[in-house]
């Protein structure tokens, strides 16, 4: 993928819905960081340099799972995995966010720190 690449999201929509909290919660779904309520925490305050609250968690989880970007694997209480509507939006907003970041130059290789995300590791079986 070039950084001009644009991935389709195959909805009617132009581009994903979310705040970036939600993006932030996906990513840490797709690359297995977080398995509990207590490691989510932690990382989103590891990433944002701030807490977060139990409700901004929950609210994210729930417009996640309405959206169908994560799906529950089990009755666990922290159990979920993306589906592939999830994998494409936080794709999409994640190399997005990259380009906006290099500011269209070109420097950052879009395509290789997407590939670094490993959001596979998350996704539903």
């Amino acid at each position: 993928m070039s950084s001009a690449d644009i991935l389709p999201l195959g909805s009617a929509d132009p581009f994903p819905r979310g705040e970036v909290l939600d993006l932030a919660v996906s990513v840490a779904i797709g690359r297995d960081l977080a398995r509990s309520e207590d490691e989510m925490f932690g990382l989103i305050r590891d990433w944002f340099l701030r807490p977060l609250s139990a409700s901004e968690l929950t609210a994210s989880l729930a417009r996640l799972l309405d959206r169908g970007s994560i799906t529950r694997l089990s009755d666990e209480p922290f159990d979920f995995c993306l589906t592939d509507a999830g994998i494409d939006a936080t794709t999409t907003l994640s190399g997005g966010m990259i380009r906006m970041i290099d500011r269209g130059r070109g420097h950052i290789k879009i395509a290789y720190l997407l590939q670094m995300l490993e959001l596979e590791k998350g996704k539903c079986p």
